[in-house]
């Protein structure tokens, strides 16, 4: 790990443009919680210098800049990507025939603001030729096919980086000759095994408290499944020392809704459903007398957990958040459906397709949302820990609902295999 942080301090001072690709071959390969104070200072450096005595030229260098600046933090206007511009306002030919260049320059716009007209036709500009190239039998785009259809189907911004690590270890950086490709890469693949070792054992600690509390065989329809609970905060708190506890009590939150929604869904009465969800707004032992014995013990363990969970914050941070899980949601009216087919009811002239790239866009525009709350973060260094917690959040959503036509999760199959047994 020193090795490692000579060697970038080191590309600093040499190689300001060195550097940056140093920093995010880090950040791809899921070690960049080690580096944080080191990764800080170079940015910062960077920014600092941009405009004076450091400055990027080409394409590829200037959009790797804005993007891990941006991912940092630091305000770099989207205007620099006017210089890739001809006087009809359109970008250059020499933009559309620069692989390279048209990869970071979508890497990149996945970092956009809301109103930035610009990065919108970046994105727009570099997802068409990227494609394109994609199916062209061109000799020279053999080698950068998979690294094409890597950055198209998960850019790093909006993607675990555990997800993409193993692809980028024995790709890209395999095919490295920098100096720090070696030691980079040794050290991942010992975080990596560290990290899927501590990941087994908080998920057989997990296993062992979901035997204990018996609610597998008295609620035995409901949904027994440890591991895809335990993946979820596995990649919202993703592999850091100080976050077993949290990861382990947060699991414990996802197997309760989990059961739940199964309660809701599979098993009880409107009659009983409606004593269960008034036991719950009281929050108190004596309200289970007349519920059902899978309720009354699904209760039980609702309420122990909860208020065990409770006062482990209250005695690590001082304030208990009892109050906060109990306040009820007035605006829940308890319907749920496929966004697809209300907004197609209320456009009946769209087709299934013409739908989907609706939702796309908003998710787009959330994404810019996500994006300019993060950046606005920057200065609250106890945020540091949220903010990453947030995104990692977002990435979750294409895991967790990117179902294939036979309503299978092969994304989220792989990640859980490559994460915690392969």
């Amino acid at each position: 790990m020193e090795e490692v942080a000579q060697l970038l301090l080191q590309e600093e001072n040499e190689n300001p443009m060195e550097s940056l690709m140093f920093v995010d071959a880090i950040q791809r390969v899921g070690v960049d919680h080690h580096f944080e104070e080191e990764i800080e200072m170079i940015l910062g450096r960077q920014y600092n210098c941009w405009g004076k005595s450091v400055c990027f030229h080409g394409l590829h260098d200037v959009s790797l800049f804005f993007r891990l600046l941006r991912q940092q933090g630091y305000y770099v206007s989207a205007d620099v990507f006017n210089n890739f511009k001809g006087k009809d306002g359109k970008f250059l030919e020499d933009v559309k025939q620069d692989v390279r260049g048209l990869m970071a320059l979508y890497e990149a716009a996945q970092l956009g603001f809301n109103g930035e007209t610009i990065i919108d036709e970046a994105q727009e500009l570099s997802r068409l030729h990227l494609s394109g190239y994609l199916h062209q039998n061109h000799e020279n785009l053999c080698c950068q096919r998979e690294a094409i259809t890597n950055t198209l189907t998960h850019p790093q911004h909006k993607t675990i980086p555990r997800l993409t690590a193993k692809a980028f270890l024995h790709g890209d950086l395999l095919k490295s000759s920098k100096q720090w490709q070696k030691p980079l890469r040794e050290l991942a693949n010992m975080d990596f095994l560290i990290g899927k070792s501590t990941h087994q054992h908080e998920l057989l600690q997990i296993s062992k408290w979901w035997k204990d509390i018996g609610l597998a065989e008295e609620v035995p329809n409901a949904r027994n499944q440890p591991i895809k609970w335990y993946t979820g905060s596995m990649t919202i708190l993703i592999n850091h020392p100080t976050l077993c506890s949290p990861r382990i009590e947060l699991t414990k939150v996802i197997a309760f809704i989990h059961l739940l929604d199964d309660i809701f869904d599979l098993y009880g009465t409107i009659h009983q459903l409606t004593l269960f969800t008034h036991a719950i707004d009281r929050w108190d032992h004596s309200a289970i007398d007349m519920l059902p014995s899978y309720m009354r013990m699904s209760y039980k363990a609702l309420l122990d957990t909860t208020n065990h969970i409770a006062n482990n914050i209250q005695n690590l941070h001082g304030h208990n958040p009892i109050e906060y899980m109990k306040a009820a949601d007035e605006h829940q009216d308890g319907q749920d459906g496929s966004y697809i087919d209300y907004y197609m009811k209320d456009e009946p002239k769209l087709s299934v397709e013409e739908a989907r790239q609706h939702v796309l866009e908003m998710i787009t525009n959330e994404w810019k949302n996500v994006n300019e709350e993060c950046f606005r973060l920057k200065h609250y260094s106890s945020a540091t820990c949220f903010k990453r917690a947030s995104l990692n959040l977002a990435r979750m959503v294409a895991l967790t609902y990117g179902y294939d036509q036979n309503q299978r999760l092969l994304l989220l199959e792989e990640y859980v295999k490559t994460t915690l047994f392969n």
